[in-house]
């Protein structure tokens, strides 16, 4: 499974959960399979600069990394609306929490 976290920079499982998900300047894309972590990628949110439309744009490039899991402190309506629609389940986490302390809470529960 790919699992996506909005993030604020490029520290892969260090960095930190942005506040936002459709601005977020970063992706960190995190593969896990049979309990262990495997790849890790981090893209720029290609959604963050532009005016409108933010959510979508966000949404469709996690669909284009073969995303089916995000772990994000906030989305907004219309992202949550497409995010489903597209079969990627949601799960939240405190904004400022680590990428590795949110994925271990997300498999803890």
């Amino acid at each position: 499974m790919k699992i996506a976290f909005p993030t604020e920079g490029y520290r892969k499982l260090s960095d930190k959960v942005a506040s936002t998900f459709s601005r977020a300047p970063t992706f960190t894309i995190v593969t896990y399979e049979e309990g262990k972590i495997g790849e890790i990628t981090v893209f720029e949110n290609q959604a963050a600069s532009i005016k409108q439309g933010a959510g979508p744009l966000a949404v469709q490039n996690l669909k284009n990394h073969g995303v089916t899991t995000l772990i994000t402190g906030e989305v907004g309506p219309g992202a949550s609306t497409i995010l489903d629609v597209l079969g990627i389940e949601v799960h939240q986490t405190k904004s400022g929490t680590k990428v590795k302390n949110a994925l271990d809470d997300w498999f803890i529960k």
